[in-house]
């Protein structure tokens, strides 16, 4: 245990500052590598350290949240930057949202390498499976995460030509591992989620710990962003038969700071893997920090998401408290409602009208104050917006909302140009700017060469 607990410390302190220059400092050659299946169990469940946490900057250039001048001036330069679409966002300073993903590659290509060298007997063979699909698992979340913040939006007719994200398949860090191509990128980060399926038990005690279901839940979330809403609908039916659990938000106090049960609990049934996002604290704990106004306003005097999300806050703003993580960090987990949403979504759009709506009651029956929900209507010309919009409000804040935006503007009827209003003067992010993308972070540009994005 001392030999692992030194390589934790050592493997995972590197990130942690976000100094510019830490990619640049290679691990020593007496690190002490795990060779035994319990070492590799524990580095994949170093939650705290990188793992199971992924880009959570996306959320500040969405139209979520907004900020007046006078708290615009306070944030810090990162999260200021990315609220107003800037070209230098990073300022030559290390990412969080870059390093802390990578960092979780890293630590699982250590475990996938190191397993390759060990032969399980019949009483470890179980194990070792549920490890190694694990490992897989974990790169695959964070290969998906940072493609979308750091690479274009998917599409088929571009994706061959597009550069994707560096994918690393080695624990080695003086490999210098070029872009690819975006279809490069989710082809590898499909693979390994086909590959670590049949490896995992389909349900696990620990929501840190990758399971079957949460690779389907992925999946679904993967194809989604694909533009693959067939794909997107069976992955999501396939999770839903393991784990279809909604948490009654009647259950909850909404008048409560924090409404939500912390994830660890084990008291909000609809997690199956538990995910944050790098926490940006301005974002959610300012008293100046508003939520977009007409979308609170859509929701309705007995939805009980009103109240358990918002906060009406003494700057006459509403604020944002609902977050699955139990605190002021935004949550990115994989969680059952919004399975129900991309099913739904994947019905509406092959026109099973009566299917959509099925799967959009059976949500929001656990959202509304008891005997006051209306089961919804829709037509087949109808049903497809109404979806996304419930999609917009029951995920508010889940990171997921940068992702709908890109694949969205592609389609003429759901375009959206985000506006700012800063020091009186209009900012506007059209459908297909280059800015949908976030820049590569200066020192990884550096270190490999690798093309930067346009902005």
């Amino acid at each position: 245990m001392k030999k692992i607990s030194l390589f934790l410390i050592i493997t995972a302190g590197v990130p942690l500052g976000c100094s510019p220059d830490y990619l640049d400092v290679k691990p020593s050659k007496s690190l002490v590598v795990p060779s035994q299946l319990q070492h590799f169990q524990a580095l994949l469940d170093a939650a705290g350290v990188a793992m199971n946490q992924g880009p959570g900057i996306q959320a500040l250039a969405t139209d979520e949240f907004y900020h007046p001048d006078d708290n615009l001036k306070n944030l810090p330069f990162v999260p200021r930057n990315a609220y107003l679409w800037a070209d230098d966002i990073f300022e030559g300073t290390g990412v969080a949202d870059w390093e802390f993903p990578y960092k979780a590659i890293f630590n699982a290509n250590i475990a996938l390498d190191g397993l390759r060298k060990i032969s399980p007997d019949a009483q470890t063979e179980e194990l070792y499976q549920h490890i190694y699909g694990s490992a897989l698992f974990y790169r695959a979340v964070s290969h998906f995460h940072l493609a979308q913040v750091f690479a274009a939006p998917y599409e088929p007719a571009t994706a061959a030509v597009l550069p994707g994200i560096p994918i690393r398949l080695s624990m080695d860090v003086n490999q210098i591992v070029g872009r690819g191509s975006l279809k490069q990128t989710y082809d590898q980060i499909i693979a390994d989620l086909t590959e670590s399926e049949p490896m995992l038990p389909p349900q696990v005690t620990y929501i840190n710990r990758p399971s079957g279901a949460a690779v389907k839940a992925l999946l679904a979330r993967v194809y989604l962003s694909m533009g693959d809403y067939e794909k997107a609908g069976l992955m999501a039916s396939a999770a839903l038969q393991i784990h279809d659990h909604l948490l009654d938000y009647n259950t909850l106090n909404p008048s409560a700071a924090r409404p939500f049960p912390a994830p660890f609990s084990k008291a909000n049934p609809e997690i199956i893997y538990h995910y944050g996002l790098t926490p940006y604290s301005p974002l959610v704990s300012s008293p100046l920090t508003g939520v977009d106004s007409v979308l609170y306003q859509s929701y309705q005097s007995n939805d009980l998401r009103k109240t358990c999300f918002f906060v009406s806050r003494p700057s006459g703003v509403y604020g944002f408290k609902g977050s699955y993580g139990g605190g002021a960090s935004l949550y990115g987990g994989l969680v059952t409602d919004e399975l129900y949403l991309i099913r739904a979504e994947s019905y509406a759009r092959s026109k099973k009208t009566d299917l959509a709506l099925a799967d959009l009651n059976t949500l929001l029956r656990s959202r509304f104050k008891k005997g006051s929900f209306e089961t919804l209507k829709a037509t087949d010309e109808t049903i497809l917006d109404l979806v996304l919009m419930e999609r917009r409000k029951e995920l508010f804040a889940r990171g997921l909302r940068w992702s709908d935006l890109r694949r969205l503007n592609m389609e003429p009827a759901h375009q959206v140009t985000l506006m700012r209003i800063v020091n009186g003067k209009p900012l506007k992010l059209a459908p297909g700017d280059n800015r949908y993308v976030f820049p590569i972070p200066d020192n990884e540009i550096k270190l490999s060469g690798i093309e930067q994005n346009p902005r």
